[in-house]
């Protein structure tokens, strides 16, 4: 009987073998077998490999899979040894201000607040007919202004380019910027404008399109508010839909708009006002406040609430607007038959089971859809969420269960309020906190490993070990080179490296790199990468190499933040980062490697554990 040779095997038996490479090492070396395996490889086995390894980070669609895959694997190393590169951004270079189209030659920081402004955050990107090719869109409020910078990666190099707009009646402090949606252009054919939507907290709520040409009006629609303050918003982009706005005014009123780009003026579709039920006596209870509002899904909505015993109420939406009454409220507790799973006449006798059970009240924030898995197609029906609240816990929440919450994740070092939250698909929760400037990361893959960097080892290299390490850490966005000067005009970072609360987080993509978080008076850049790598993503980075003697290096390496961390267990042992250059001088001298700049076993090159020189 002749032997059979994986060429004769059928491609679906191929792309099933593809499942159990366990690196893009191994992958690659099939390829290089023979011309058919390679023409095998290149066509379709990338694609389950990215698919496999990365369910919920990879694209529903790609130019390019196998770039794809160099891009995942990449930041898997990256986000695992917590490789990051941290600094400011801020408007400069080619900056272009409205109204007026008028070129800037320096951003002047708002002024006014009785506290620095609170950055509000979107950021979207566009890939083109290459997986290099790609423009990224992000946006943050400073006070009453919004600052938009255009990222543009191609074959000739980055791009750069800042929009601002200010109104020109706008007071610092009393028309501060407190919601803003970028509008993707695949959803309503804007051509080279930029839309975006902003809510104030006078009241004013608007739909801005800034000229992408040498126009120097901003054309501007009005959403009715009454005057409200517009406290959040949550905006529901379909393709070849309307897009659909949830706004949250006052204390308690929740509308629902429909965005249509050719009107003047936008009344609400449909409005509740969320009141606090009443005593048997007919009187109020203690008043609450709604907290956020977030669009589910096209039918569905949710608001977040508090101090209440029930602060998550869910709504449909349906034909004739907002249902009055919610399709179901969400406590902070699972019952006690839930927690032990178990009826409670099954439960021993000796147990005491009280008659009734004290819910606890709090607040919740941030209410977040889960991002579905890309096997899905994109689509989600807003079942499952994530919510933060001001007991420090988030927690996972599915309306077909009858459970309260389903999986928490909680801090035993901190007990932070929890103020915003980004979920990096399936994998990774970041979450935003009340006190010390400070983020929380949380694996929410329940032991669950996809990819391991370390498996791309070849046999004759030493398998590098990865020490026993809690995957939830904590990040603070205050740096410790508080006094560092900045660029351009002597700026230091004195104030920006208060303590601070982060407001609002960001990222473009879940295979995206970069992070944004919103402290007080700056927006901060996590870019997941180790300067030290020889072979970055070329998408993203290129190697670092030092400058020379009075020379700033293409990595702008006097602008990157040091910032400390700490791995969310008992022995709460603190490490924080040296700078670029006293990490690459290290790394060159192994007698100072070893003496001055022990390395941290698992981790980035630029970590060290205590604060030392």
């Amino acid at each position: 009987m002749a032997k059979a040779n994986l060429t004769d095997f059928p491609p679906e038996l191929l792309d099933h073998i593809t499942t159990y490479l366990p690196s893009a090492r191994s992958l690659r070396c099939l390829g290089k077998t023979n011309k058919a395996l390679h023409t095998f490889v290149e066509k379709d086995a990338w694609q389950t490999f990215a698919r496999t390894h990365f369910p919920s980070l990879i694209p529903s669609c790609s130019p390019s899979y196998k770039d794809a895959s160099r891009t995942l694997t990449t930041l898997s190393k990256a986000w695992d040894r917590r490789g990051l590169v941290a600094r400011y951004i801020e408007p400069q270079g080619n900056i272009r201000a409205f109204p007026g189209n008028k070129p800037v030659e320096r951003w002047k920081k708002p002024r006014g607040q009785t506290i620095g402004y609170t950055p509000q955050l979107d950021v979207y990107e566009d890939i083109g007919s290459r997986w290099q090719d790609r423009e990224e869109t992000l946006a943050f409020s400073a006070g009453a202004e919004v600052c938009i910078r255009k990222n543009k990666r191609d074959s000739r190099g980055e791009h750069v380019r800042w929009l601002t707009y200010r109104p020109l009646s706008a007071h610092e402090g009393r028309d501060d910027i407190t919601t803003l949606h970028l509008l993707r252009p695949e959803h309503d054919g804007m051509g080279g404008n930029q839309r975006m939507i902003t809510g104030t907290a006078n009241g004013d709520l608007q739909l801005l399109s800034i000229p992408g040409d040498d126009s120097t009006a901003v054309p501007i629609t009005y959403f009715t508010t009454q005057g409200q303050s517009v406290r959040s918003t949550s905006l529901l982009q379909r393709p070849s839909e309307p897009s659909l706005l949830a706004a949250n005014m006052g204390d308690s009123r929740v509308s629902i708009y429909s965005v249509d780009m050719s009107a003047t003026k936008i009344e609400p579709l449909s409005s509740i006002d969320i009141l606090a039920p009443q005593t048997p006596n007919g009187e109020r209870q203690r008043l609450h406040r709604v907290w956020s509002a977030q669009l589910m899904s096209p039918h569905r909505l949710a608001a977040g609430i508090g101090p209440s015993s029930e602060p998550i109420h869910v709504y449909n939406l349906s034909a004739t607007g907002i249902d009055k009454d919610p399709l179901r409220k969400f406590s902070l507790e699972n019952d006690l038959e839930a927690i032990h799973g178990a009826r409670l006449d099954q439960i021993s006798s000796a147990v005491a089971v009280p008659s009734t059970i004290k819910k606890s009240t709090s607040s919740v924030y941030p209410i977040v859809p889960l991002p579905p898995a890309s096997t899905t197609g994109g689509s989600t029906t807003g079942d499952v969420f994530l919510s933060g609240a001001y007991d420090s816990v988030i927690r996972l929440h599915d309306l077909r269960s009858k459970r309260e919450f389903e999986q928490s994740y909680t801090d035993p070092t901190d007990d932070s309020a929890i103020y915003s939250l980004l979920p990096r698909g399936q994998e990774t929760l970041v979450a935003g906190t009340s006190r010390h400037s400070l983020l929380k990361f949380f694996d929410m893959r329940m032991g669950r490993k996809c990819y391991i960097y370390l498996d791309a080892s070849t046999p004759a290299e030493a398998k590098p070990t990865q020490p026993s390490r809690t995957k939830n850490w904590n990040l603070f966005l205050k740096p410790t080179n508080a006094t560092y000067p900045g660029r351009g005009g002597g700026n230091n970072w004195s104030r920006r490296s208060q303590e601070s609360s982060v407001y609002s987080l960001a990222s473009s993509s879940p295979h995206s790199p970069h992070i944004y978080a919103g402290v007080e008076s700056a927006v901060v850049d996590l870019a997941f990468t180790s300067f030290l790598d020889r072979h970055p993503d070329p998408v993203h980075f290129s190697p670092w190499k030092p400058a020379g003697k009075g020379k700033e290096d293409s990595w702008r390496s006097r602008e990157v933040l040091d910032l400390a961390m700490y791995d969310q267990s008992a022995d709460m042992k603190l490490h924080t980062q040296r700078s670029l250059w006293a990490t690459w001088r290290g790394n060159q001298n192994p007698v100072g490697r070893t003496l001055d700049f022990p390395r941290v076993e698992g981790l980035d090159e630029r970590w060290r554990v205590g604060s030392g020189p």
